[in-house]
């Protein structure tokens, strides 16, 4: 676009002014002789409509004179000269300006591009962060609702940890009373346990005294049985003699029937303590049976109070273990 401040009539009158002073009016002489003003394109262009102008001019006139001809030939070819020049910088200019704004709009897009990349990442990013907000904010509000469940939760522990705690005064004192009670059912069973194995200790020694009596007893009267046995059989082979001498002899009738007399008195009376020592042999045998039986049932019994005392003692145990067991929960 021309610079509003020159006009071809003034190109014109700049060159027409160098020409007369014998100056070549190239486009800087031009534009200087202008008061540097205009811009050379403009000038170019003036001055080539000029030219154009002045060779018309130049093909028509014939009166003008071979010098001036010769000039304005020069100047023409000068001037073509000079406008080839500008119009190859002009275009080496345009040429390397079309590159320079090419390269630039390429460098523009490439940072158009990389603008769109970048808010592309941007808008992603944004949203990301947006999601995370939202995330954040959710975070934020179950994390108030797992506080405020945690601090419920606080309070149920607390009143949990004050049951334990009643529970565990409640135990203890139950602890204190099951030891007293059992130290009170040691000591009684302790008691219970020596009296009983005194008592039975004395029994089985008394038995024991009394059944060594009455074997010494039965067997003296084994003896005395076994004596009197042979005192009868005795007795009855004298008898039986007796009888013989008295069937072999009546001078010894009266002799016989008197000893005969004797022995039977002697048999009766023999006879009458064979029967007293065999009814006391029975009387002894039942004595010895019912000795027996009660040493039968005092072992029984001792038996009984052995099992009630090993059963006693697991008792003891199971509360002596229900005890240790406690103790560490009490400490």
């Amino acid at each position: 676009m021309a610079n509003s401040g020159i006009n071809k009539a003034q190109v014109k009158k700049a060159r027409d002014a160098l020409i007369a002073r014998g100056t070549n009016p190239s486009i800087d002489a031009v534009r200087i002789e202008l008061g540097n003003t205009g811009s050379k394109g403009t000038i170019h262009k003036y001055l080539n409509e000029l030219a154009q102008e002045g060779g018309v001019a130049l093909g028509d006139s014939i009166a003008l004179g071979d010098t001036l001809g010769h000039i304005v030939a020069d100047l023409a070819n000068q001037l073509q000269g000079e406008a080839q020049a500008i119009v190859k910088e002009a275009s080496e200019t345009h040429q390397a300006e079309v590159q320079r704004l090419n390269d630039r709009l390429v460098e523009q897009q490439r940072l158009l591009t990389a603008a769109n990349q970048q808010h592309e990442t941007l808008s992603q990013s944004l949203a990301e962060a947006e999601r995370s907000r939202e995330l954040s904010v959710r975070s934020e509000q179950e994390l108030a609702l797992k506080t405020e469940r945690l601090a419920q939760q606080l309070e149920s522990q607390k009143e949990l940890i004050a049951q334990k705690d009643a529970h565990i005064i409640s135990l203890e004192e139950k602890h204190h009373h099951a030891r007293e009670a059992l130290e009170h059912y040691r000591n009684s069973v302790k008691d219970q346990r020596e009296q009983d194995q005194r008592r039975h200790e004395h029994q089985v020694q008394q038995l024991q005294a009394e059944i060594r009596q009455l074997n010494q007893t039965l067997s003296l009267k084994q003896t005395d049985i076994t004596q009197l046995n042979k005192d009868n059989a005795r007795l009855a082979t004298e008898i039986s003699e007796a009888r013989r001498q008295l069937r072999t002899g009546e001078q010894h009738q009266l002799s016989l029937t008197a000893q005969l007399r004797t022995c039977e008195e002697s048999l009766l009376t023999m006879t009458t303590k064979f029967t007293d020592l065999a009814r006391q042999q029975r009387e002894d045998a039942d004595v010895i049976t019912d000795l027996k039986q009660q040493l039968a049932a005092l072992q029984q019994a001792s038996q009984s109070m052995q099992v009630e005392l090993i059963t006693t003692k697991t008792e003891l145990t199971v509360k002596n273990q229900l005890f240790e067991a406690l103790q560490p929960r009490a400490q």
